[in-house]
């Protein structure tokens, strides 16, 4: 009993904070459910919601959406996102994230800006204008959340043509440039991939990666995301390889050594941490998605993208996403004062963005 009223004076403290204006149900309180599923963010199967999506989305079990081409195709997302955003409004919800991956170059999910891939953006100002630019495009498409900038230093591995510089100090100018940018066009960029994959040699969308450089190299590749937490980006995306170097031989993404440790306590962000898909091989050698859902928010993450590793498998990911966080805030494993902190950060990143 004292547990449980301790979790409702929790929430109310947190929806206190949040701030004015902010689109939730008429009720005092958020429900456990709606807490859980603040910190979704799903993908959807084919070109039409289904009613069971749309249900979900009313009802508050899904909070931000990662649209791909399949779902949109050549007229772009936003009659799309329109209509799931209606969903959530006549749910009394707030409104969903809708992000997508727009880094320019050879990571780009809508035409239109950015024009130059990330390495072709040779000082700030030209990054903070393609940053602005980008901007235009996603609102355009019904999107606020970019998924880039890469703060990852390139070393000559997978994710060089994604990076701004082959050097931490070229990357800690250029990288936050371009999330200013975005910044000023009022959608909110995303720092990706913390601690960082300058190190990697290959991607964690195809199988287990263990990043097996020095603390010390590790440490020196933090300067892009120091510098772009210093410029206030509102979220970082956790990478899901794995550091032996700074804690345990888990995901990153899982990890509270890296995430409570080095990104909240070392570099002191206080935005909202996403984590990287956690149903890809990257994971799944060491949780199911469900599992790994429980233990990124465990760490400290805000937010997990449950997106399924093919269209087919979507809306099981982020339904197992749901129904493992549901299950362990109900026991006790998964408290509700951190789905409320999380709450509390989502909310307040959704009322910064236009909707």
């Amino acid at each position: 009993m004292t547990g449980k009223l301790a979790g409702t004076a929790a929430i109310a403290t947190a929806l206190a904070l949040a701030p004015a204006g902010l689109s939730v149900r008429s009720s005092a309180t958020p429900t456990l459910s709606q807490l859980v599923g603040q910190t979704i963010v799903a993908r959807m199967r084919g070109t039409a919601p289904s009613a069971s999506f749309l249900r979900r989305v009313r009802l508050g079990q899904i909070g931000g959406v990662v649209p791909f081409s399949d779902n949109y195709g050549s007229a772009g997302p936003a009659a799309l996102v329109t209509r799931l955003q209606q969903a959530a409004r006549s749910g009394g919800q707030p409104p969903l994230l809708i992000a997508i991956d727009q880094e320019g170059g050879i990571v780009k999910r809508l035409p239109g800006a950015p024009t130059l891939a990330p390495p072709q953006m040779t000082s700030a100002a030209l990054a903070q204008s393609q940053g602005l630019a980008t901007a235009g495009n996603l609102l355009r498409n019904g999107v606020d959340v970019d998924l880039a900038p890469v703060c990852d230093v390139g070393r000559g591995d997978f994710i060089t043509p994604r990076t701004f510089g082959a050097t931490t100090a070229t990357v800690a100018v250029r990288c936050p440039a371009f999330a200013r940018g975005l910044a000023l066009g009022h959608v909110a960029a995303t720092a990706k991939h913390f601690p960082g994959l300058g190190y990697a040699a290959t991607t964690t969308d195809t199988g287990p990666i263990t990043v097996t450089a020095s603390r010390a190299r590790l440490q020196a590749d933090l300067a892009p995301f120091r510098a772009a937490i210093a410029a206030h980006i509102q979220l970082v995306m956790v990478s899901t390889a794995v550091y032996p170097a700074l804690g345990p031989a888990v995901p990153a993404a899982t990890s509270k050594s890296i995430v409570q440790g080095i990104l909240r306590g070392q570099l002191g962000f206080r935005g909202v941490v996403i984590t990287d898909a956690l149903d890809t091989p990257a994971v799944s050698r060491y949780y199911g998605t469900g599992a790994a859902s429980v233990r990124a928010l465990q760490a400290g993450a805000d937010a997990v993208i449950a997106a399924g590793v093919t269209p087919t498998d979507a809306d099981a990911a982020s339904t197992a996403a749901y129904n493992a966080e549901l299950a362990a805030a109900r026991a006790g494993t998964l408290s509700q004062a951190t789905l409320t902190a999380s709450y509390q950060r989502i909310v307040a990143l959704k009322q910064s963005l236009p909707h």
